[in-house]
């Protein structure tokens, strides 16, 4: 396959050589010489491309920039960041200043395979998370308690 790409065009990562996106976000077998036709799932639209392999997997233009991101690691989250594991949760972490992350990763998902941080949201004025152990429900929690109860006087944190 040549490497010839069009100006403007560029390679999708982690694809094989024979797709490329356009500046607008069309993306193109330019082995067929064909637009491949985008599909919307949640909030954003994706194309279904292939690797090297043969394997498929979906590629949103919006995320072009962010893939070569490095992602967070089990590691960094307890020897950088320092979280501690959530007891009775030990799937989840939480920084003093009230980052919480799940740092076992799943099988599927929006962030699968992936360590990352759990979007916090408000409930009656109080920030909250829900966390998920194995054979419960997820559950609705207050991230200050959490950060007072694992972090006691050493909490940064501020509501």
């Amino acid at each position: 396959m040549s490497s010839y790409l069009p100006d403007g065009f560029r390679r999708i990562p982690r694809a094989a050589e024979n797709y490329a996106v356009s500046p607008d976000g069309a993306v193109f077998n330019m082995k067929t010489k064909k637009l491949l036709k985008p599909q919307w799932a949640g909030d954003k639209e994706f194309v279904t491309v292939k690797d090297e392999h043969g394997k498929q997997f979906r590629f949103c233009f919006e995320d072009l920039d962010r893939m070569d991101y490095e992602p967070l690691t089990k590691e960094w989250v307890f020897h950088v960041e320092q979280a501690r594991e959530i007891p009775d949760y030990p799937d989840y972490a939480i920084s003093h200043y009230g980052a919480v992350y799940r740092v076992a990763t799943r099988r599927s998902g929006r962030r699968a395979k992936e360590v990352h941080m759990i979007k916090s949201h408000l409930h009656q004025g109080r920030e909250t998370v829900y966390l998920r152990n194995k054979n419960k429900p997820h559950k609705r929690f207050r991230v200050d308690k959490l950060v007072e109860q694992l972090w006691g006087e050493e909490s940064t944190y501020e509501d």
